[in-house]
């Protein structure tokens, strides 16, 4: 009975021995004079000191001094007291390498009485990595409320020159566009931020992996935003003489679109000019042209057609696509609206936008199965 009996008290001696010596954690005994009796080896990596020079001395070598006095007051208020107001609970804390570096430590402090004699553990873990990447976060979040700053201010100027009622209408229309684009990334910044606070363990890789979801997140809503300003601060239009049919032609040309892509014409030779900005209706014509492919799957034919009218050009782009929904075919000029799984929906306002500032005007017709057709009208010159 006793060598049953000593047997298990020699293995879970033993136990207890292998989880000090390969505990991640820092951890150290100390009694009611602050004395430190043991000290596992991750001590030695966390703080830089040899067992045999800490074991004897007091615990305050482990500490900056600001520290030594606040846990003197401690330990000194406990004893005399009984009032346990770090036992049991964790807390930040500062520590002090051999070298004298001075790092933030994560501390858990409980007691134990053995054969009457009362002393304390302290499980220490380095939370460097934790605080820098709380600064990371800090900095990340300052460095959006800047942009977002910055733009709102933009988009304020831009606005005093909206009537009231368009202010006012045109506020309602983006505000709601820009909560439902930015909500999502900051969920999941705000999941990442949770994550990298409140874990007990993060491997490098785990807190490279959050932060990078966190740069992500600020680039989209800095795209949104900075889509949003550049959308609001269109210049006004420099209207020449253009070829709309040569204009159209080279933007084929140099979009290099899709070798699936067929594009079909059907116009008269004699097509008069049309007065607009040349350079901001290849935005127009560009954005449609996406619009058309992406609703081919990339794939079919786009249909152009030029005819003449009493003050102008009309224009109009036949696709083969999928189609819109008449539901959904009265919000798609919404700023912030759109039928794509991907995309911000400023495709179509920034058309219309445009066509606006060059007189002219644009139309979206569609069927669902069979396709869209766009029309545009365009003043000319003696229009």
């Amino acid at each position: 009975m006793g060598s049953a009996f000593s047997d298990s008290s020699e293995r879970r001696l033993a136990l207890l021995e292998s989880l000090l010596r390969n505990a991640v954690d820092a951890i150290v005994t100390i009694d009611t004079a602050g004395i430190i009796l043991s000290a596992n080896p991750a001590t030695e990596r966390l703080f830089g000191y040899r067992p045999d020079e800490v074991i004897g001395f007091n615990v305050g070598v482990l500490l900056p001094e600001s520290e030594q006095r606040e846990h003197d007051w401690f330990l000194d208020r406990f004893l005399r007291t009984g009032e346990a107001h770090i036992l049991g609970l964790s807390r930040e804390v500062q520590g002090r390498r051999k070298d004298g570096t001075i790092f933030p430590v994560h501390l858990a402090v409980s007691e134990s009485v053995v054969d009457g004699d009362r002393f304390f553990t302290g499980i220490l873990r380095d939370i460097s990595d934790v605080k820098a990447t709380e600064s990371r976060l800090e900095e990340l979040s300052h460095d959006l409320e800047r942009q977002v700053q910055s733009r709102s201010e933009e988009l304020r100027q831009t606005q005093v020159e909206l009537s009231h009622e368009e202010k006012f209408a045109a506020m309602g229309r983006v505000s709601g566009g820009i909560a439902h684009e930015i909500r999502n990334p900051l969920n999941v910044l705000k999941s990442s931020a949770y994550f990298l606070l409140n874990a007990t363990e993060v491997s490098e890789a785990k807190r490279q992996e959050h932060l990078r979801r966190i740069e992500r997140q600020v680039a989209v809503i800095d795209t949104i935003v900075s889509a949003l300003s550049a959308t609001s601060r269109m210049r006004d239009a420099e209207r020449q003489e253009t070829d709309l049919i040569w204009l159209i032609k080279t933007l084929i040309t140099k979009e290099a679109f899709p070798a699936t892509i067929r594009f079909q014409f059907d116009h008269a030779s004699d097509l008069p000019p049309v007065m607009v900005d040349s350079a901001q209706m290849q935005i127009v014509f560009r954005n449609l042209f996406r619009n058309a492919i992406e609703a081919m799957s990339h794939e079919g034919t786009i249909t152009v057609r030029i005819a003449a009218e009493d003050h102008g050009l009309t224009l109009v782009i036949e696709d083969e696509g999928m189609g819109i929904e008449n539901e959904l075919l009265g919000r798609i000029m919404e700023p912030f609206y759109s039928t794509k799984s991907r995309g911000m929906g400023l495709g179509l306002p920034l058309c219309r936008l445009i066509l606006e500032k060059n007189g002219g005007e644009i139309e979206i017709d569609s069927q669902v199965g069979k396709g869209t057709t766009v029309k545009i009208l365009l003043p000319t010159t003696g229009g």
